[in-house]
């Protein structure tokens, strides 16, 4: 299972915006109009379409934003924006391997679409735009089932974990020994990820990837929360962040979250994206109050970062 404090992080930074020193554009309107939108837009029509609007604005400017379009296919269903929807999940099955095979089921609109009342449209058009998408990335299946099954063998490791944390006559030597290799387990399980990274040159993302409805960055995030893996993960991995990043397949979460968990194990960050105010309050230590700012490694390090992303 994922570790409660990473879900809490994630959940907070994705948002939390309120009060953000460095975006670019892109950033600044899904972190400022997206997800404030997307919080409220369950019961309330107008913010979805405020979120849809912000949305197909900057795909006008930075493409399909595939992974802003999964969470806006809920609210199309719910707020009964069929035409949309229907558009919306034709170019995901075709252009982006949107596939069946890896819903979860609790999607909103899961019954609709395999026995309700969108299930005479949804049937041939899967078949037709699945096949189409298999035409130009039948070799991305297998990758697909690599990322799907480590999440999965990343839940049932945590799982056996935790029975195990709870025998009571363990010691203290004993519990430090099941978390070291749990960390291990943790940087080992992500050179899946990192495989894929390398076979593709970037950081994987449903935009520049494909759907597989899993939240496989998990174990990118895994890693930062240990502070034994953090600077070797983040070593291994930042290179393709970055190259996704510039060409916009992803949003500057990536580093937001190392900033955040830097801030927990050594008290500053590298790339000053975090401020007092927005940082959460398990994070929190009591001698930040004698600083006017989140201290920063490397200040000179950080404005060089912010000037080649655009950061403002």
């Amino acid at each position: 299972m994922m570790n409660i404090s990473i879900r809490f992080l994630l959940l907070f930074f994705l948002f939390s915006t309120s009060v953000v020193i460095s975006q670019n554009y892109r950033d600044k309107v899904i972190y400022e109009t997206v997800y404030p939108s997307f919080q409220k837009a369950r019961m309330d029509t107008e913010y979805y379409q405020k979120a849809k609007e912000a949305i197909l604005g900057l795909e006008a400017q930075y493409g399909y934003e595939t992974d802003l379009k999964l969470t806006l296919l809920e609210y199309s269903y719910r707020h009964k924006d069929i035409t949309f929807f229907k558009e919306q999940l034709e170019i995901l099955v075709e252009k982006y391997g949107y596939t069946i095979s890896f819903m979860k089921g609790g999607e909103l609109y899961y019954d609709a679409i395999f026995t309700g009342e969108l299930s005479s449209w949804f049937k041939p058009m899967y078949l037709k735009k699945h096949f189409i998408w298999l035409e130009h990335n039948f070799d991305k299946q297998f990758d697909q089932r690599k990322l799907y099954d480590m999440e999965l063998k990343s839940q049932a490791v945590h799982s056996f974990a935790s029975k195990i944390m709870e025998i009571k006559s363990l010691d203290s030597f004993q519990i430090e020994a099941v978390n070291a290799k749990l960390n291990e387990f943790k940087f080992s399980n992500s050179t899946t990820l990192y495989g894929i990274c390398r076979k593709f040159d970037f950081f994987p993302s449903v935009k520049n990837f494909a759907v597989i409805h899993s939240f496989y960055n998990m174990g990118l995030y895994q890693n930062l929360e240990i502070k034994e893996n953090i600077e070797r993960t983040w070593l291994l991995f930042e290179p393709y962040i970055k190259k996704a990043y510039l060409k916009n397949d992803i949003d500057y979460g990536e580093y937001r979250n190392y900033d955040a968990f830097c801030i927990k194990h050594f008290g500053f960050q590298k790339y000053g994206l975090i401020t007092k105010e927005s940082l959460p309050l398990f994070l929190r230590n009591k001698d930040y109050d004698e600083f006017s700012a989140i201290p920063i490694e490397n200040a000179f390090f950080a404005e060089k970062m912010k000037r080649e992303f655009g950061w403002k």
